[in-house]
């Protein structure tokens, strides 16, 4: 489980990201994590939605671009980023030679989810990711294989979907993907 001040690292996409606020300090509601990116990295990331939670990225140092709406934009120290749910983006990648260091605030919007569970679904989520990483087991481009990401977004479905996959794809395709994956011993959570 993730906590304060803990410190994850994804090699092959050169991210590191620091707990700096966990579900367990925002009464579920969110999460606020410190981003680093390495010179080139982070354009790697799939175009996603988060359906109850607005974000945010302050640009702490370096230089980057994102993608929204369509756009991709520049982002440079001071400046501030809004995705706000439902909307289809990519975080910020590093396009230069010196590190992009970014502070990510989350947080859910529809106070009719049960929040703590689900912040923490995405905080799982991104810690298992990131240590399927460090062991060497995810593809070329650093994103989880087709069956482990369907475990993976079977449970975080209520929270964040793959922008290219049509909402009817997720609902009858990633449950059957899931227990297959399941079958063949891929897992939710990968604590050691």
């Amino acid at each position: 489980m993730a906590y304060t001040g803990q410190i994850i690292t994804h090699p092959g996409m050169g991210v590191t990201m620091k707990f700096i606020k966990t579900h367990q300090e925002t009464n579920g509601v969110g999460w606020e994590v410190e981003y680093t990116l390495a010179p080139g990295k982070g354009s790697k990331f799939p175009t996603h939605t988060h359906l109850h939670s607005d974000e945010w990225f302050q640009v702490i140092s370096g230089r980057g671009r994102y993608w929204l709406n369509g756009k991709v934009y520049k982002c440079a120290p001071g400046d501030e980023i809004y995705f706000p749910a439902g909307k289809p983006h990519i975080h910020p990648w590093n396009a230069t030679y010196d590190p992009l260091v970014m502070r990510n605030i989350l947080l859910l919007n529809d106070p009719s989810i049960d929040a703590h569970n689900e912040v923490k679904k995405m905080e799982d989520y991104v810690e298992h990711w990131f240590h399927l990483a460090c062991r060497g087991h995810v593809r070329k481009n650093g994103n989880p294989y087709i069956l482990q990401s369907a475990v993976f977004m079977r449970a975080i479905g209520k929270q964040i979907r793959v922008a290219k996959i049509p909402a009817v794809v997720h609902k009858t395709l990633i449950a059957p993907l899931a227990f297959t994956g399941r079958l063949l011993g891929y897992k939710g959570t990968y604590y050691e």
